[in-house]
């Protein structure tokens, strides 16, 4: 297998430039934020409503990356052919 390396390079940087303007670009909630539940402290059903409703767009996007990094993974992990 050969890997185009300036290709492998220009994603990499793509990548991770996204990374940097979602981490800076981004507008962090704070706790104060979170819809509050004083029955459960732990206050998941808040925390699955704004990821479900709010976040859910880079929720799917989350997953869609985090799903091709497993499939990476596998690919990786399976070798080339019969050796």
């Amino acid at each position: 297998m050969r890997i185009n390396r300036p290709l492998a390079f220009l994603v990499v940087l793509l990548f991770t430039a996204i990374v940097v303007i979602g981490a800076f670009g981004t507008s962090w909630n704070t706790v104060s934020e979170l819809p509050q539940n004083q029955a459960d402290q732990s206050n998941i059903e808040g925390i699955g409503m704004l990821i479900f409703t709010h976040y859910v767009a880079p929720f799917e996007v989350l997953s869609i990356v985090l799903l091709a990094s497993l499939i990476g993974a596998i690919y990786l992990a399976k070798g080339e052919g019969n050796r």
